[in-house]
């Protein structure tokens, strides 16, 4: 990790738009970096919707990368399995019964060592990234600006000029759209009628429920109750995790064939609809479900279809903004901490010549080439993982195709754990600088 002089700094001015968990981690990869920096939120503060987000050992590597109190600040807030278990990823279980295995049973433990289930509260997270970016306080909060809804974007030579809703304009030497899977960013870098320019429905969603653990425990016994679970069902999964010391966050992930026919992505009160998907499982999830009073459902959405590539001029997409994915591999918040390091370490580099329209060009153009083949293939695993959790029942289950099952779990997620995150950053470096010099 390199640090930049005052000089430097002020030579290369970064843009972040969106003050999500992706553009505050990038802000702190950037002041770690003693690079100059501006994050523009279109709301009146810093905050995230959702319950929480559950990282992997490379989700982990990423925060001590990007700042190494970081890594250990999460540590101390995230909430974990019991401390036998606190290496375990998901225990996998049936969601029905099948010929001698019983509805409930577990079938395997997916290992993930040393994170194994790890979660935080999203806005805990969001708020403690703020504070590493020194945006809470004092003179550190004039590199925020809320109420920026970013309406155009001008690449010229000397830089990018934003223009905004309330009339304004700033400039910057190069602009980092971490605004998720509504990127204004993107809308205005992809022709508008193109299909890379709006997400699709991903054909499933979820119902969604904070369940207290007293009352798992009452129901499951208190082992179950306070471990990561995934239970297998026919055309679906449950999946339900630890996010506090006292809280269990629980989805039931269905399928729904065809075009969402909703404009919302999120429908409230949807009791009626979830007992007719419950149809076929057994006993245990159908318990667990009814603890939930009348849960929304959540239409999964991510881009189908991408283009050629998510930089433009001084322009670059990064996070949801270019690569948003379904949940099902448990990584999207983990590959958006992945690009805020990679994209900070290549800017470091920028750092050390003038900022041209070439070094810039260099610095993405390098950023890209590294990072893009990993979260495509991320994004494919995330696709493939509702199929993966849910297709278990779709033909008679044998013992063999159990055993099979089960064997191809253990390993299905290893390569998003297991990744030489470091590598990538002094790869992208590499390639930038000898970009720039050529």
């Amino acid at each position: 990790m390199g640090s930049h002089s005052p000089e430097q700094a002020e030579c290369l001015n970064v843009a972040i738009i969106g003050g999500g968990l992706c553009g505050l981690a990038l802000a702190v990869a950037l002041k770690q970096r003693n690079i100059g920096f501006k994050v523009y939120e279109t709301r009146s503060s810093f905050t995230e919707v959702g319950a929480g987000i559950n990282i992997g050992p490379n989700t982990l590597e990423a925060f001590r990368l990007i700042d190494g109190e970081l890594g250990e600040a999460y540590l101390d807030m995230a909430a974990r399995n019991p401390p036998d278990r606190q290496d375990v990823w998901f225990d996998v279980r049936l969601g029905a019964a099948i010929d001698s295995h019983r509805d409930g049973e577990r079938v395997a433990s997916l290992m993930a060592p040393p994170t194994g289930s790890m979660c935080v509260g999203r806005d805990a997270l969001l708020q403690l990234l703020a504070e590493r970016a020194g945006l809470i306080d004092g003179v550190g909060r004039q590199r925020a600006a809320f109420n920026k809804k970013l309406v155009g974007l001008e690449n010229t030579v000397c830089g990018v000029t934003m223009s905004f809703e309330d009339g304004t304009f700033e400039q910057a030497s190069v602009v980092i759209a971490c605004d998720g899977i509504h990127s204004a960013v993107r809308r205005l870098m992809i022709d508008p009628d193109s299909l890379a320019a709006t997400p699709g429905f991903s054909q499933a969603g979820g119902y969604r429920a904070m369940l207290p653990f007293q009352k798992l425990e009452m129901l499951l016994g208190p082992q179950m109750a306070r471990t990561s679970q995934v239970f297998l069902g026919p055309s679906g999964y449950l999946i339900m995790y630890p996010v506090s010391e006292t809280i269990m966050n629980v989805a039931l992930w269905v399928w729904r064939r065809g075009t969402w026919p909703h404009r919302e992505w999120v429908l409230p009160n949807q009791r009626s609809a979830m007992e007719q998907d419950l149809q076929g499982w057994g006993a245990t999830v159908r318990s667990i479900m009814e603890l939930a009073p009348d849960p929304p459902f959540f239409a999964g959405h991510y881009y189908h279809t991408q283009p050629e590539s998510h930089w433009k001029g001084r322009v670059c997409l990064i996070g949801d903004a270019a690569h948003a994915m379904p949940p099902h591999a448990g990584s999207g918040a983990g590959q958006a901490m992945e690009d805020a390091y990679v994209m900070a370490e290549v800017l470091s580099s920028a750092a050390e010549f003038a900022p041209t329209e070439a070094h810039v060009a260099a610095a993405l153009s390098a950023y890209e080439a590294v990072r893009r083949p990993r979260y495509e293939r991320v994004v494919a695993a995330s696709v493939k993982g509702m199929h993966d959790w849910s297709d278990l029942y779709d033909v008679p289950v044998t013992e063999e195709r159990l055993t099979e099952w089960i064997e191809l779990a253990k390993s299905r997620f290893e390569f998003i754990w297991k990744h030489d995150l470091a590598g990538d950053a002094s790869r992208a470096r590499a390639s930038m600088q000898q970009k720039a010099v050529l």
